[in-house]
């Protein structure tokens, strides 16, 4: 808007001009015109030295007769004080006479020049100055109307995040006001008038549309928009210290967006039907800029519409809604991220979240379900399919940090229902994971977290003190350690739920977190995970091609230890389209280094079977997507093999699956890979999905592939790949 405002000053200039210019224009035609209509006979100006030439070799006794010349004396005679001031006052003469003007002249010119301005041409010339300075004035008006809106709607955002109704009301009245206002001088008489003028008519009619466009938003958006704050009257509703949102400007809102999406989407139609022909670039392109935010706004408008009655669901507005969010640490890493160490269990009620408790899973496997009976070495929570269980190690159905052994996230949630059901505990609604990753992101957004003792956990350092230093510092300590992990996990929740922070900012963190897999949601209802689907956040082995066309490398830990926080990777595909082929290959690092000393970092199996505790021992999963055969993979054999660490292959959801096991030593690289036989018939987009380390993970993929998948654009799912 600023630079729509600045176009004002060159509108007003560029008018004030044009009329000067139409007026100098319309004088000099009827000065010429006067020249011409010079009676035959009469001297012009431009006779005048010769008149006057004449004039002084002529006897004083010929001269017309004046004042002056009447009391005229000869020039050696005293002259008397009528004769001084005479001399000292001589007659003007008239700009086609050769004689000195007489007062009756003067007076008879005088009418005749005041006739003159009162004649048509004259009325055109002064009220064309008048004209000019009244529309210069209404475009400053007009302006400052407009540069008004724009302080305002700083304030009116920042009442409506707080809930301060009164400042609210304010300035949303103060905004509809002056866009009004605007509007309307804009669609005055004097800027019709000066739109038909050359060169800046467009620009008034530029102008004209600004103030229009705007006007539509802010008289058909606001309103609403501050009855559904002020009916949710946020600072009554929501009681003190409690955690959450209140749903009630939400569930408003399905009333409200339908009004809001209208008004941009006629505001775009106005703005797009403007003439830019020989429009000031201050004037158009701010308002292009305009078109192109609205144009984006509008989709995401009716993506909110669409899914808002699922969001108010899960949020509680239906009923109380019970979730587990589990904390995955790639430090110890596993398919869909890293081990499940703790979760805290959330009961949410109309928006309020309350914190019914955090869990671990060293309790649970090593005292709880013993207690009752179940075998965490042998036992299974559930019945895998044949084709299931010989593709995963034995201990994924039988301990929680290994529920996540697989890339099919709704298997995790299944084996954590499961333990719910031997303690006689109520299911969960809903599972969300995320892993520190994403709290470094969030932390981005809410600032960094203050513990009891004074450190500071900031965006920074997050992973290190979750997934790293911890170990190192407090040793054997378990009970320490599990404290701060639970004081730190404890601050992150209080942090997010306060609503202390910008929602720009924090939704910018929470897409990037999901864009990168970290992540994951289940829902029991239907609805729900239908939602976590379109989106790309349930995490599931699809088990066909028409939205999506899936592949993936994933990792698991057999060294039990948490060396993964020292493993980075990137992965790239290629394809070759006459052959129907894809290769998909990931270069891995272990950058750990001799300072890494604790017994809960280093390998523990390793010892047993002579392998160095700082090299990393990976469970490395291939799938190929439904149809699809893997023809080869590197490594071809797994580097360790024994009765329990052998090369594994399956079918998990029609997607077939092989498992080599993979050593990487301490400062070493190594690149896996894997060729597939895509199957025949049009395939989906393609979604090259990988496990969420501890570290970034540059995604590429070749441009020869995009001729085997169809376009991602369009589709709202996040875990698209982009190729090329």
């Amino acid at each position: 808007m600023h630079s729509i405002l600045s176009g004002f000053h060159g509108l007003r200039s560029a008018f004030t001009q044009g009329c000067t210019g139409n007026i100098s224009a319309v004088t000099t035609v009827d000065g010429d015109r006067q020249a011409d209509s010079v009676p035959e006979g009469e001297p012009s100006s431009s006779n005048a030295p010769a008149l006057r030439a004449r004039r002084s070799s002529d006897p004083q006794g010929v001269l017309p007769r004046t004042r002056s010349s009447a009391s005229s004396v000869a020039p050696s005679a005293p002259m008397t004080r009528r004769d001084a001031r005479t001399r000292r006052t001589p007659a003007r003469p008239l700009a086609r006479h050769a004689a000195p003007e007489s007062g009756a002249s003067r007076r008879r010119r005088g009418w005749r020049t005041f006739w003159i301005a009162l004649s048509p041409l004259g009325l055109v010339l002064v009220g064309s100055v008048i004209v000019g300075g009244v529309f210069a004035l209404q475009v400053l008006e007009v302006r400052d109307d407009l540069e008004t809106v724009k302080s305002q709607l700083g304030g009116l955002a920042e009442a409506a995040v707080s809930g301060n109704t009164d400042t609210l009301q304010h300035a949303g009245d103060e905004i509809v006001a002056r866009t009004q206002r605007a509007s309307e001088t804009a669609n005055g008489p004097l800027w019709d008038l000066a739109s038909t003028l050359p060169r800046i008519g467009n620009n008034v009619l530029a102008v004209r549309t600004v103030a229009e466009a705007v006007n539509t938003i802010a008289s058909e958006s606001i309103p609403p928009v501050v009855n559904m704050v002020s009916a949710a009257n946020v600072d009554e509703q929501r009681a003190e210290g409690s955690l959450g949102i209140n749903l009630q400007p939400f569930l408003e809102a399905e009333t409200v967006l339908p009004t809001i999406i209208s008004s941009f989407e006629d505001a775009s139609a106005i703005a797009a039907n403007m003439d830019r022909t020989d429009v000031l670039p201050a004037v158009y392109e701010p308002m292009d800029e305009m078109v192109g935010l609205l144009d984006q706004a509008i989709p995401i408008l009716k993506v909110a519409q669409e899914n808002l009655p699922a969001l108010l669901q899960a949020a509680g507005a239906n009923g109380p809604m019970l979730y587990q969010v589990m904390i995955q640490t790639p430090a110890e890493i596993r398919a869909t991220g890293g081990g499940v160490a703790h979760w805290l269990i959330l009961k949410v009620d109309n928006g309020q979240a309350e914190l019914v408790g955090q869990d671990n899973g060293v309790d649970l496997m090593y005292t709880r379900l013993p207690s009752l009976g179940f075998d965490t070495v042998n036992g299974s929570l559930i019945t895998l399919p044949r084709d299931v269980k010989s593709l995963y190690p034995r201990e994924l159905v039988s301990w929680s940090s290994n529920f996540t052994m697989t890339p099919e996230f709704p298997r995790a949630v299944e084996l954590f229902q499961a333990t719910r059901e031997w303690e006689d505990l109520p299911e969960f609604d809903g599972a969300i994971s995320i892993d520190p990753i994403v709290l470094a992101h969030l932390i981005e957004a809410t600032g960094p977290l203050t513990l009891d003792s004074g450190e500071q956990v900031t965006a920074e350092n997050t992973a290190s003190l979750l997934m790293s230093e911890p170990y190192e510092r407090f040793g054997a300590d378990n009970a320490a350690m599990d404290a701060y992990f639970n004081e730190v996990t404890s601050k992150m929740f209080s942090a997010l739920t306060s609503g202390n922070w910008e929602f720009g900012a924090m939704w910018d963190q929470l897409v990037r977190s999901a864009s990168e897999g970290r992540i994951q949601m289940w829902f029991d209802d239907p609805g729900l995970e239908a939602f976590a689907t379109e989106y790309g956040l349930d995490a599931t082995l699809r088990e066909d091609n028409t939205d999506a066309t899936q592949l993936g490398i994933y990792f698991n830990d057999y060294s039990i230890g948490k060396l993964n926080y020292h493993l980075s990777y990137d992965q790239h595909a290629t394809c070759n389209v006459d052959e129907r082929t894809i290769t998909v290959s990931m270069n891995l690092h272990n950058s750990i280094t001799e300072d890494i000393k604790s017994e809960y970092t280093l390998g523990l199996r390793n010892v047993n079977r002579g392998i160095d505790p700082r090299t990393m021992m990976l469970d490395v999963l291939f799938f190929a997507p439904p149809g699809g055969e893997i023809l080869s993979t590197d490594p071809k054999r797994g580097d360790y093999q024994d009765s329990y660490f052998r090369d594994r292959s399956g079918v998990d959801h029609g997607n077939e699956g092989l498992s080599r096991t993979l050593l990487l030593p301490m400062g070493e690289s190594r690149t896996v890979s894997y060729t597939v036989q895509l199957p025949e018939g049009p395939l989906g987009p393609l979604q090259l999905r990988h496990t969420p380390g501890a570290n970034d993970t540059q995604v590429t993929v070749d441009a020869n592939c995009a001729s085997l998948f169809a376009s991602p654009e369009g589709s709202t799912n996040i875990s698209l790949t982009k190729i090329g």
